[in-house]
């Protein structure tokens, strides 16, 4: 859908008094003096958002259930409770750890399952778990079942910087911040790649199903 529409001059004034001028202008570098086209770069920017929200949701799942696998497999399906994991986390995720285990505690009593425990942990938790301080602890055999289709020149400090630029995107989008000009184009193709690496049929999904690629071809 192209963005077609035009604002009358007082129209735009008040608009740009709701969103604010600071946040107006940060589109003026690339629109000039055209407020008009301003805001269509700060509408533009908001359905690049959206666009990108269900491709990050399910690389974001990919990569935290991967994860998750290698660390079950290690420690097994109670590993939230052994010390032999929880030793090695620092400090504020182990104080996270133990906030979601009493939240969803406190939501499901009884029924709680891993499953909570796992969905509710943020992705930093999951990135940490790709610092090299997990290098000789968690990854020596793990990497090939974790991330089958990555290529062997891809090691744990790669896929680490890969994973935290996701992670760097996708938060930058839950603060409605721009992201229009931050390279959209190659950070889709990282998170496609993560996807791919963990999974063939998951990639030509979240491919087929994207609209991020023609929401960049729209750009104002």
């Amino acid at each position: 859908m192209q963005l077609t529409f035009s604002c009358t001059p007082s129209a735009l004034k008040n608009i740009e008094g709701t969103i604010s001028p600071a946040r107006l202008g940060r589109y003026a570098g690339s629109a000039g003096v055209d407020k008009q086209k301003a805001l269509q770069l700060y509408v533009w920017n908001a359905r690049l958002c959206e666009a990108f929200y269900l491709p990050i949701q399910l690389c974001e799942v990919a990569i935290r259930n991967a994860i998750h696998g290698a660390l079950e497999n290690k420690h097994g399906d109670n590993w939230y409770e052994r010390g032999s994991f929880l030793c090695t986390l620092p400090k504020r995720l182990r104080e996270e750890l133990d906030g979601v285990i009493k939240d969803e505690r406190s939501v499901y009593g009884a029924g709680m399952t891993l499953n909570h425990i796992v969905s509710g942990l943020s992705l930093g938790f999951w990135l940490h778990l790709l610092t090299k301080n997990y290098e000789g602890v968690l990854w020596p055999n793990s990497f090939a079942t974790t991330f089958p289709n990555k290529p062997g020149h891809i090691d744990r400090d790669s896929l680490y910087n890969m994973v935290n630029s996701l992670r760097i995107h996708r938060n930058r989008i839950a603060h409605h911040k721009p992201v229009f000009d931050r390279q959209p184009t190659a950070e889709l193709q990282n998170l496609m790649t993560l996807i791919k690496w963990v999974c063939d049929d998951t990639f030509w999904f979240t491919k087929t199903i994207s609209t991020v690629q023609q929401t960049i071809n729209q750009r104002p």
